[in-house]
């Protein structure tokens, strides 16, 4: 990436500050990506596409489109943005336990980046209740955007129960949990295992083909705001800003194509009629 479009980038995620290779810029470049560029699956569920990972493709459609995309998307790119700024980052795959009954296949990507000694999680990629900004890969509990997270090597019997794992078949891996109602529930399974661009490839087919996958039958959009998140489940929006919450529903596809527009800057003509 060169500096020129290290300052497209930038200006998409509406970065004003300095840029230096510290924590506080980085956990701002993954608050302000999740803000700025949302998470969606357009191309998958409604053009019944493969999403191209070459740089070049990322960048027109991301940053020169203002579109978003899914965590194959969304993070290639954003590794070679940290890359470009001098960051040590490579991506992983991990598997989204969130509210799952059986231990799921590997189907996610995330970054995990060293910094002065220390290994943290960025994940700009993930639509659903993962941490909302930096995650310092120690074990204990940490508060991320208002949220209460916990970094476990083995979590408790209980935890590898309801997926139905033995300890033995949970490995050696990082899982990252979340306090919902009193209950810490899984939301993430990862490794420190090399893996390579060609390897992501393969899981990206596989989401954006797979019927059994959720981003293959569903249309899903979201977006981080400064104090809530927007949502869009097929026709179905929902806006939550602190305590309020505000749902529509488009009843058309100019109303859709409107309402992406409005909610999440996305410009996309649907091609068919029934939406």
């Amino acid at each position: 990436m060169n500096v020129e479009e290290e300052k497209a980038y930038l200006a998409r995620l509406d970065w004003r500050g300095p840029v230096r290779r510290d924590v506080k810029t980085l956990d701002g470049l993954v608050r302000a990506h999740l803000e700025q560029i949302p998470f969606e699956n357009l191309d998958v569920f409604d053009r019944k596409e493969v999403p191209e990972l070459s740089t070049e493709a990322l960048f027109e459609k991301i940053v020169a489109g203002g579109r978003g995309g899914f965590c194959y998307e969304l993070n290639t790119l954003f590794e070679e943005l940290l890359k470009s700024l001098g960051f040590s980052v490579r991506a992983v795959p991990a598997r989204v336990l969130w509210n799952k009954t059986l231990f799921p296949p590997l189907a996610h990507m995330l970054l995990l980046c060293e910094l002065d000694g220390k290994k943290y999680c960025c994940d700009v990629g993930y639509g659903g209740p993962g941490p909302k900004g930096l995650v310092l890969l120690e074990e204990g509990e940490q508060v991320i955007a208002g949220e209460a997270f916990r970094i476990a090597k083995r979590p408790e019997p209980g935890v590898l129960e309801s997926l139905g794992l033995t300890e033995a078949e949970a490995g050696d891996a990082f899982w990252i949990l979340r306090l919902s109602h009193g209950e810490w529930k899984p939301v993430l399974w990862f490794q420190e295992l090399p893996f390579w661009r060609q390897d992501f490839k393969l899981l990206n087919f596989y989401c954006a083909k797979n019927p059994e996958i959720l981003f293959t039958h569903r249309r899903v959009v979201n977006l981080c705001t400064k104090t809530g998140s927007k949502a869009l489940m097929d026709r179905e929006l929902t806006v939550r800003e602190g305590e309020a919450v505000r749902k529509k529903t488009y009843q058309n596809k100019e109303e859709l194509e409107q309402g992406l527009l409005e909610e999440f800057g996305i410009r996309f003509p649907f091609l068919q009629e029934d939406i």
